[in-house]
């Protein structure tokens, strides 16, 4: 029997998107997206999800706009992830279910819809640096990648091209050694007010032993329009929603991909496994259709060449459910890893007006590397201009003024006083891989009577200890700045009382789980993103990540699935 298509590709979202429009470049190949999710691309399912969430009026709320989507009820996603690890098993969260030695939550959630979780994402593209990719050698702790920065440079540039990456050349080539060998797309976004008047106040200045330099972050959002997508407006909404699509999301690939012949996507589909055939490849892909009339029954498709990019937690289940598809390692589901991160609020001395332009424009990169990281998590850091981000919303600081006494003509004054002066620093830490952060299959099923994910997690000392020296070094810095720390009750501390564990919150940047290595005896894929143990099989998006560095990974995974496609692509020639 021959094979539907060329290649089937599992999941829409950026790395999916990427491969699609790559492979299809050509013409020559039949194509199949699968995806969980059914929502629309077009500028009206944009405007459409717009209305919805200034319908609500929650912008803090990643999930907000999308709460109408039928797939929520068939392809469900930990939408009360943030909550702690009690909260969510006493029910408050519907999806993830933890086993009895996970000691926190794994906080990090993510949208299944047309386009992935680009919908809602922030999208900050900073590239790892060297060391990050050999942080056994260097410094004795976690893995080695099976390659290294230099050779994938070329591939970052592609990808910040792709994407639409707008940063200054010259403020981050070389940094720790991260040359750069091609100028951004387009230049950074300007500086806000807020950014121009804490800027001068720490540039240059020593913190903790080292000389802080104030960077534009590079961001997937144009500061001129570029790819038929206007200049960033400032509409301070880039989670959950860009308001005019300057921000990048995966459905601008999509649209590209979808007009050229030989491409489907099919959405409402939620796979469910691999069949594995008596020569080792996958011989089919079986899934469900949640929109059809019988969507309990399983359908099939059959490629020559399959390509999972469902996500770190989808991908590692996908595979669990396929009887130990390419799990001789053992490794299909562990290593998992997040951004751990907190943050640190204050009032700074004069008003800095902030929710005016992007939630975070600049960055502090300089903590990122060292020898501390023979024993503690780097860190990365980001100057908010969103207030107090998630610690403090203007809401809660108007309700604790009220709730102080505050009333009549004095209510307003106050309130100008305070929410005019609000400043962040974040701080972002990396986890080490831990075969013991898992990904399993629960007994628990979900609408559809697919299993839902089980997890076991914990932060781990190394990552707690880079969440410390963040905290300090903010501390410091705001004494720069002559901002006083936010007053209670706003401000949480980092050791919590009562659980006895830190409190952090989630980038919401989920890696490992199918990590690439040299090794089939340790790794799931190879440094190409093909399967050790499945010639037609592979892997793109973070799930493949050895380490998860302290750099957001969507750059980062876009190069790799770059370079994969190209792989693919050279697998078709090869067989002519």
């Amino acid at each position: 029997m021959g094979d539907d298509y060329d290649v089937i590709i599992i999941g829409s979202g950026v790395a999916g998107a990427l491969c699609a429009s790559r492979l299809s470049s050509s013409g020559r190949h039949r194509i199949l997206i699968l995806e969980a999710g059914d929502n629309g691309i077009t500028s009206a399912q944009h405007v459409l999800f717009h209305h919805v969430m200034d319908s609500q009026g929650n912008r803090g709320d990643m999930y907000a706009p999308y709460r109408n989507l039928r797939s929520r009820f068939f392809a469900p996603a930990p939408e009360n992830a943030q909550l702690e690890l009690e909260e969510q098993r006493s029910g408050r969260e519907t999806y993830y279910d933890y086993s009895l030695t996970s000691r926190h939550a794994f906080k990090a959630g993510y949208n299944r819809m047309v386009g992935g979780s680009t919908w809602s994402w922030r999208g900050n593209c900073p590239r790892f640096i060297p060391s990050d990719f050999k942080l056994k050698t260097l410094y004795g702790v976690g893995r080695d990648w099976p390659l290294d920065y230099d050779e994938l440079e070329p591939w970052y540039c592609e990808a910040e091209w792709e994407l639409g990456v707008s940063g200054n050349h010259e403020e981050l080539d070389g940094l720790f050694g991260a040359r750069r060998s091609r100028e951004f797309p387009m230049p950074g976004i300007p500086l806000s007010y807020s950014d121009e008047r804490i800027k001068p106040r720490i540039h240059g200045a020593k913190v903790l032993g080292t000389e802080v330099c104030v960077v534009t972050t590079p961001q997937a959002r144009n500061s001129r329009p570029f790819d038929g997508r206007p200049a960033c407006e400032g509409e301070s909404s880039c989670i959950p929603l860009c308001a005019i699509q300057a921000k990048y999301n995966a459905t601008a690939h999509l649209r590209r991909v979808l007009a050229r012949p030989g491409v489907e996507l099919k959405t409402g589909a939620v796979v469910t496994r691999l069949e594995r055939g008596r020569d080792g490849r996958v011989a089919a892909v079986a899934y469900q259709d949640w929109r059809s009339h019988d969507p309990m029954r399983e359908r099939t498709v059959r490629g020559a060449v399959v390509v999972l990019a469902a996500h770190a937690i989808e991908t590692p289940k996908i595979l669990l459910m396929s009887d130990g598809l390419a799990n001789g390692s053992g490794q299909v589901g562990r290593n998992l890893m997040d951004h751990v991160q907190f943050e640190a609020i204050a009032l700074f001395p004069e008003p800095v007006f902030p929710f005016r332009g992007p939630q975070s424009i600049t960055s502090i990169e300089d903590f990122r590397d060292g020898e501390c990281r023979k024993q503690r998590s780097a860190f990365r850091m980001t100057i908010g201009n969103d207030g107090w981000g998630r610690t403090g919303s203007p809401a809660a600081v108007i309700g604790r003024l009220l709730d102080g006494g505050t009333f009549g003509s004095a209510l307003p004054g106050a309130i100008a006083g305070e929410i005019s002066r609000m400043v962040r620093l974040s701080f972002s830490t990396e986890m080490l891989p831990d075969p013991n952060n898992r990904v399993e299959l629960s007994p628990n099923k979900d609408r559809l009577g697919v299993p839902r994910p089980l997890l076991t997690f914990d932060v781990g000392a190394y990552a707690e200890g880079g969440l410390r020296r963040g905290l300090v070094a903010a501390e410091a810095l705001f004494k720069l700045m002559g901002a006083q720390l936010a007053p209670p009750p706003l401000a949480k501390p980092l050791d919590n009382p009562k659980t006895k564990r830190v409190n952090w919150n989630t980038a919401s940047h989920i890696m490992g789980t199918c990590v690439m290595g040299d090794d089939p005896r340790d790794s799931v894929v190879d440094r190409w993103g093909r399967a050790h143990e499945v010639p037609n099989l592979w892997i793109i998006g973070s799930s493949v990540f050895p380490t998860s560095a302290t750099a957001n990974p969507t750059l980062t995974l876009a190069a790799l699935t770059l370079r994969t496609a190209a792989a693919i692509e050279d697998g078709f020639s090869a067989r002519g």
